[in-house]
């Protein structure tokens, strides 16, 4: 297959700069029961044979992660990228290892598992930081972009996308680019999706015991932006929020970004160079050169136009992380900016935060999932 994407390479070849290879109460307790079981899917994906850490350079100040799983270099089978949930990381694969496991073994497709930019990998690499749609959904369309061009496209009989979470974001932002540049991909699920970012962190920032919590896992998870914003005194008190449930941790990690993130890392022009003969969906360019905060920057959805991918959304009754009414019922109540006439969606009737694993057979998941990408 060569150098360029998947490193079988003799080992003292070098590899592509802009991608280098690495061998690497009674209900609240029920559902967080629920969560747990369905973090707890057994899949290894330590054979290197078939799976290798990767990573990716746009340019030079910028560097993401993820994981390839393929089967071989003979048979052209479907390429699923799967973009991961907040915090998600190849090291770990907690929360998407379910996903990874049918989509290898049940669909019999190969796979690119791409790290969220809230992962530990991301924040440790880069001075820059940043997370939600228009970010990832730029990052995973230039990584489409480079494996077209390498041989890795030789053994793609299709290409899809899935996401979870916060992931799904960035997918409508792919979504649109590659609609006016190609239109490679067929079809994109997304579980449980994280539409409307602003309304959904500020919902998290109230004073509750459920945000407490939350607040407090993102002061563990998020360890590494303190060595880029050290100054900043509301990471130093996060312990308060023990006592009075009031989030601060990442009440100010927004406020930096909202302030300091107005455009996207990959810029424009570097987007361009990346992809010679870009063609910009009507609006969304000046949409990118002239946000003046990173929720604004994060609202692209009046450019959503034209997107004739299938995209299938399914969600659950239960969501306290990413709240069904400010997201994807924005959608199906005809309240949310932006042309949904290719997309389809289905509620699904249990389940906390799309934990399938937990509360449906194995056989059934396989099923959504394979219908929710028409293979």
């Amino acid at each position: 297959i060569g150098r360029f994407i998947w490193g079988w390479e003799p080992r003292d070849s070098k590899p592509d700069s802009k991608l280098e290879l690495k061998n690497t109460s009674n209900q609240a307790i029920s559902g967080l029961e629920e969560l747990m079981k369905s973090l707890f899917v057994e899949f290894e994906v330590s054979n290197t044979n078939n799976f290798r850490k990767v990573w990716f350079h746009p340019t030079p100040e910028l560097k993401f992660r993820g994981l390839l799983g393929i089967h071989d270099f003979k048979k052209k089978r479907p390429f699923i990228v799967l973009r991961m949930g907040i915090h998600g990381n190849v090291d770990e694969l907690v929360a998407e290892r379910f996903l990874a496991k049918l989509i290898y073994e049940d669909l019999d497709a190969n796979f690119l598992l791409l790290e969220s930019l809230t992962s530990h990998a991301f924040l440790s690499k880069n001075k820059n930081i940043s997370f939600g749609g228009v970010d990832e959904g730029l990052q995973t369309f230039f990584v489409l972009n480079e494996i077209k061009k390498s041989k890795l496209s030789e053994i793609i009989g299709s290409w899809h996308l899935i996401s979870i979470s916060m992931g799904s974001h960035g997918t409508f932002v792919t979504a649109l680019l590659d609609q006016f540049n190609g239109h490679k991909i067929k079809s994109i699920l997304n579980f449980c999706p994280l539409i409307d970012l602003q309304q959904t962190f500020e919902r998290g920032l109230e004073t509750n015991f459920k945000n407490a919590m939350i607040d407090l896992w993102n002061s563990m998870r998020l360890k590494a932006v303190e060595s880029i914003y050290h100054q900043e005194i509301g990471f130093h008190e996060w312990w308060k929020t023990i006592f009075d449930f009031r989030p601060r941790y990442t009440s100010t990690l927004l406020k930096i970004l909202n302030s300091e993130r107005k455009q996207a890392l990959i810029s424009i022009h570097q987007l361009e160079e990346l992809v010679p003969g870009l063609q910009w969906p009507v609006g969304f360019k000046s949409h990118l050169e002239h946000s003046n905060s990173f929720f604004e920057l994060n609202n692209f959805w009046s450019h959503y136009q034209g997107v004739k991918t299938p995209v299938m959304i399914y969600l659950t009754p239960n969501d306290p992380v990413v709240p069904n009414e400010l997201n994807s019922e924005r959608i199906f109540r005809n309240k949310q900016a932006g042309d949904f006439t290719s997309l389809k969606y289905h509620r699904l009737e249990r389940g906390i935060h799309c934990g399938l694993p937990s509360v449906y057979q194995w056989d059934y998941i396989v099923k959504l999932v394979r219908e929710g990408l028409e293979l």
